[in-house]
């Protein structure tokens, strides 16, 4: 297969660090989305940190949304988090419930859990990973897969 040729959009300050040897990387402005193969349209991944994510599905939620609508046409359309799902809501520390370990900690995880819910119902895929490294990893798994699909 040949090496990816992907997009990053230039609102990204620090971008994923992607094989060099696999992937290609050009900076570029893209309608929606962070990163994307180039020359494709109609696909783009969405890469938020933990508090981004919390913010954009609670205070970012109607602007967000219109960024979900302009892609209703697209055949997939993926977040990818950089965090655990656990840290989304609460954690159990011997029989505790103690707050997450982010800024957004009046969110209850029924309304993390509920907005998910909701992303997934307008063909979004919500996926969590660990840190930036397993974040960049899968994006470059999916980008394979979108290539392949477009061939």
């Amino acid at each position: 297969m040949e090496r990816l040729q992907v997009i990053v959009d230039t609102r990204e300050q620090m971008p994923w660090a992607f094989d060099p040897a696999a992937v290609d990387v050009s900076v570029g402005t893209l309608r929606t989305g962070d990163y994307a193969l180039a020359g494709d349209d109609r696909f783009a991944i969405e890469r938020k940190s933990l508090d981004d994510f919390l913010g954009t599905i609670s205070t970012g939620w109607h602007r967000f949304v219109r960024e979900v609508n302009r892609m209703q046409d697209w055949a997939a359309k993926v977040v990818i988090v950089e965090g655990d799902y656990a840290t989304c809501v609460f954690l159990e520390d011997d029989g505790m419930l103690i707050p997450p370990q982010h800024r957004h900690w009046l969110l209850s995880p029924q309304f993390v859990e509920r907005r998910i819910a909701e992303l997934t119902m307008r063909g979004v895929s919500v996926l969590f990973a660990r840190d930036a490294h397993l974040a960049a990893g899968l994006a470059v798994a999916i980008l394979k897969e979108r290539s392949r699909n477009m061939e």
